[in-house]
């Protein structure tokens, strides 16, 4: 057995965790990871699971030695997609670490654990492409009927009327998106949207 293969002589438990938005906290799961009995733990904030850039995974990755055991909340919380959880997983056990899921009590050092991990990581991965398909369904309706979704515009059309009025005046454009906070480009934006002419 090579030294690379050879356990380390106290087994780690290496945490991970990540949140989609800005809206969500991280909290609960650094808690929960805590509870785990984690030594470590890495994180991604604000980050899509389909980003390819994720520096917590990635440090945590970096981190795990032979003997070890990386520990997630949830197989979705790490995974863009099946292929990529399979391989992780193929991964960590030729170099002699352990995959832990809290919330599916997964061990992979079990048949049984391993089978089901491919279960559910492929189901995490359908899960999301439903979502996925359901909220660009939602959006193209609402667009085929004038609606926004999304983020709320930083710019309403009261606004952007009463900001068309100021530079119709003479009013420096920089003026006048300083003094609705905002970039020049997202007041010629807001005038483009609502019909309103005119360079800026």
């Amino acid at each position: 057995m090579s030294k690379k293969n050879v356990p380390s002589k106290r087994s780690r438990k290496i945490g991970y965790a990540r949140v989609s938005t800005d809206k969500q906290t991280l909290y609960q799961y650094l808690d929960a990871l805590e509870d785990a009995g984690c030594d470590k733990v890495f994180t991604d904030d604000a980050t899509s699971a389909v980003a390819a850039d994720r520096p917590g995974l990635q440090d945590a990755r970096q981190a795990l030695r032979p003997g070890d055991v990386f520990v997630v909340l949830s197989i979705d919380r790490a995974f863009r997609s099946a292929i990529e959880g399979l391989l992780f997983l193929d991964v960590l056990h030729r170099e002699g670490i352990t995959f832990y899921s809290i919330y599916q009590q997964m061990d992979t050092r079990t048949p049984e654990g391993r089978k089901r991990f491919t279960y559910d990581v492929a189901d995490a991965e359908y899960e999301r492409a439903v979502i996925s398909r359901r909220t660009r369904d939602k959006m193209a309706a609402a667009k085929r009927r004038g609606l926004h979704m999304g983020r709320p515009y930083k710019i309403s059309r009261r606004k952007a009327v009463n900001a068309w009025r100021l530079l119709s005046s003479g009013m420096d454009i920089g003026l006048i998106a300083h003094k609705y906070r905002v970039a020049p480009v997202t007041l010629g934006r807001a005038f483009k949207r609502y019909g309103m002419e005119g360079e800026v």
